[in-house]
């Protein structure tokens, strides 16, 4: 009060002059801004509208990541009718439809404005096994008949199964597993890992392996046919050692002939032969 009361009526005046100038000041700055900032958002949409922003061709698909499938498959299952504005691309949508189709554990589709096209990255699945449906593929619904037991598939080697259909449209040119899989059924998953890396660690050969009958799962080697009982971690590696202890079944000339060997004990084996007529 003491400061106010001190100065002039004329020094007052200016005072107050000049704090309305320094509002005004603020004033037309904010709006300076305001009109900036709404400026470049909209400048930033009528670029993005324009026509150049728009898939043509699947010239402007860039695909990486991809091994086996060529860059030509993943840009024709891509569900995009061209030209499409970049705005109506949905990459996540895209990206499921891809993993659904297509033989492949992961993938990504970003937008790129310039120059205009989308980036697809793909991680693949590696095929191992061929699955061998052991039910008749139903006339009901489409859930069903994505079933593994109604159609021919394939495994990789951690279980994640995919129809055979979707792979060879994608890759018609790759060639198939030579490992068949009988009667596979989803939760049997964790299982067929364990056993698919257990086998890559014994030097039989298995051509099939029938699951038909969990408590019994049976393998088609070059050894003869061979019951493993449940599978077992446990037990799944000794009982792969004996299997191949008795390769010389194969090589033996003065024995019956071996309807299959029973190593659900491998400590104690059994060889089940053939009785003659």
């Amino acid at each position: 009060m003491s400061d106010f009361a001190s100065l002039s009526p004329e020094e007052l005046a200016n005072r107050r002059q000049a704090l309305r100038r320094q509002r005004r000041i603020r004033n037309v700055q904010t709006i300076w801004r305001v009109l900036a900032i709404s400026g470049m958002a909209v400048g930033a949409l009528w670029l993005i509208s324009r026509p150049v922003w728009v898939i043509r061709s699947s010239d402007q698909i860039a695909i990486e990541g991809n091994e086996r499938l060529s860059d030509e498959a993943i840009q024709a299952l891509l569900p995009l009718a061209y030209p499409q504005s970049l705005l109506e691309v949905e990459p996540e949508q895209i990206a499921q439809f891809i993993q659904t189709q297509a033989p492949v554990s992961y993938a990504e589709v970003t937008r790129q404005l310039l120059p205009p096209r989308l980036n697809v990255y793909v991680q693949e699945r590696h095929p191992v096994a061929v699955t061998i449906p052991t039910q008749p593929k139903p006339l009901s619904t489409q859930a069903q008949d994505s079933k593994p037991a109604h159609q021919p598939g394939l495994l990789d080697s951690r279980g994640h199964w995919m129809a055979q259909s979707n792979f060879t449209t994608i890759a018609p040119d790759t060639p198939l597993p030579e490992l068949k899989v009988k009667g596979f059924d989803p939760q049997y998953q964790g299982e067929w890992s364990m056993l698919y890396q257990a086998l890559q660690g014994t030097s039989i050969t298995v051509a099939e392996i029938d699951w038909q009958i969990p408590s019994n799962v049976i393998l088609h080697t070059q050894v003869g046919t061979v019951h493993l009982g449940i599978l077992d971690p446990q037990t799944l590696e000794r009982q792969l050692s004996t299997l191949a202890q008795l390769r010389s079944l194969t090589s033996t000339d003065n024995i019956p002939e071996v309807e299959y060997i029973d190593l659900s004990n491998p400590e104690t084996p059994a060889i089940k032969t053939i009785t003659p007529p």
